[in-house]
């Protein structure tokens, strides 16, 4: 999961891209990088937040009336600094020149690099798209019908998830140009202002750097945009599209649309059909910050129960997204204090998006109980997780789960409450959250394989296998 940004106009777009960054810091906290281009090529990146990379203004102002930007959540490569510099984007190959961004995860790393001759720099699968890409666009005088056809050729030997950002130019006419899986789980949407176009994951961008959106690009789809802002778009594969669920869930911001779904009223929507569907007699409802926010406020609505912040949130960096549980573990035991005048002596309703690890749950409830809470109800707006990600969100392996036992199987309800503190605990069900989303959503974490687009469901077998070293995976799921 990461957060990408292409511009194209008139004028110099560096500063619109690291404002654009800014925007999707919530994507990725582990690197973050920006490319623009001006028959040049300036680019800068490196580990760590968006603000801590551009932290000088040569580091902001860039020449060039076209780029590109990055902010990374890996999901493949090394989690060592050296690792998370040698892997952040953009990536950029020459002869032709093509620089690429890339949200999702190709998961046939080694099927594509015995098509290709080139050598990958890094170990980031950005690397299986800009490879063969590239291959397609050699010796070209690269016009709108060579990226087509490129992409025709690549799209059917990638397997995975990619909303991909790209600059190419042949020395004659630059262009930038964007490419969608068939199932575009991940987001990519498109927007304009006063000749200035704009390719990037998530609307919100546009809010903050002023553009008018246009539309969600389709999945299979490829658009590009010359420098005198003529725009093509082609559907080159067309499937059905599936959404990742997470994206609802816990990683676009609420601010954001996703198909024309807002995802503040979707969430709102899940915490009152999960208020319905998991009842409590209680005094307050209490959202975790930021993530449970909107959940708590439809949890409020329907139940009548009142909402207070008995948490508070001192840090902003996301528990979820670190590289390491050390890591996750600092920012739950120093980012968060409780109010004992709103916990004290109450029956509590704690609602958040979702339980992975249990971490950031269980010292939750540990410090409202230590504030006084007299009980302590645990509600949460999607489903259990309980299987691996293998289309861009770091959840690799079945022993990460708190809803499953080491054998495979899935725990009742009851034994996680108990594990993480909690008199009671409940899960929003799949049919109300699809409910609330309002179309098919891709819900692989929560119903293994079965959640998966069909084609990728014996992939996701395999490689769980793979990854498990398990001879008997496939029974075990």
């Amino acid at each position: 999961m990461c957060g990408v940004i292409g511009i194209i106009g008139d004028r110099p777009v560096s500063r619109l891209i690291y404002h654009a960054l800014i925007s999707l810091q919530h994507r990725g906290q582990s690197s973050a990088g920006k490319l623009t281009y001006d028959g040049n090529v300036h680019l800068h990146k490196d580990y760590g937040l968006v603000r801590d990379v551009f932290n000088e203004e040569r580091k902001i102002d860039t020449p060039g009336n076209v780029g590109i930007g990055h902010t990374r959540y890996s999901t493949a490569g090394m989690d060592d600094i050296e690792s998370l510099k040698r892997n952040a984007q953009p990536e950029y190959v020459i002869n032709p020149f093509l620089a690429a961004a890339h949200n999702g995860n190709i998961y046939n790393g080694a099927e594509i690099r015995k098509l290709t001759k080139r050598k990958p720099r890094t170990e980031c699968d950005i690397q299986w798209i800009l490879l063969p890409m590239a291959d397609q666009l050699y010796s070209r005088r690269i016009d709108v019908d060579d990226i087509f056809e490129a992409a025709e050729n690549v799209m059917p030997i990638l397997k995975g998830s990619y909303s991909a950002v790209f600059i190419t130019d042949s020395g004659e006419k630059p262009f930038l140009f964007a490419m969608t899986d068939p199932h575009k789980i991940r987001p990519l949407v498109f927007g304009e202002k006063d000749g200035m176009y704009c390719i990037c994951s998530e609307t919100r961008v546009f809010k903050k750097i002023k553009f008018d959106y246009v539309e969600d690009i389709p999945g299979g789809s490829v658009i590009a945009i010359d420098m005198e802002g003529n725009v093509h778009e082609k559907r080159i594969i067309k499937k059905k599209e599936y959404p990742c669920m997470f994206e609802f869930v816990y990683f676009a911001k609420p601010d954001s649309r996703i198909k024309g779904r807002s995802v503040h009223d979707v969430r709102v929507e899940i915490g009152r059909k999960l208020a319905r569907e998991a009842p409590v007699d209680a005094d307050v409802v209490v959202p975790v910050p930021e993530s449970g926010r909107r959940y708590a406020i439809g949890f409020s609505r329907e139940s009548g129960i009142p909402i207070d912040e008995g948490i508070m949130k001192d840090k902003y960096e996301r528990s979820f997204i670190q590289q390491t549980q050390t890591e996750r573990d600092k920012i739950v035991e120093e980012g968060i204090s409780f109010i004992r005048a709103v916990l004290n002596g109450k029956r509590v309703v704690i609602v958040d998006d979702s339980i992975v690890r249990g971490t950031n749950m269980r010292r939750l409830v540990k410090g409202i109980r230590e504030a006084g809470a007299k009980e302590v109800h645990v509600r949460i707006g999607c489903p259990p997780l309980i299987a691996p990600c293998y289309l861009g969100i770091d959840m690799r392996s079945k022993r990460e789960f708190i809803a499953r036992k080491r054998d495979g199987s899935i725990k009742d309800w009851d034994e996680i409450a108990r594990e993480i503190g909690a008199d009671s605990l409940a899960y929003i069900s799949m049919k109300s959250l699809k409910e609330a989303i309002g179309f098919d959503v891709c819900t692989g974490c929560i119903n293994f394989p079965d959640g998966y687009p069909e084609e990728m469901r014996e992939d996701a077998l395999r490689l769980f296998s793979r990854d498990m070293g398990e001879r008997r995976a496939y029974e075990v799921w």
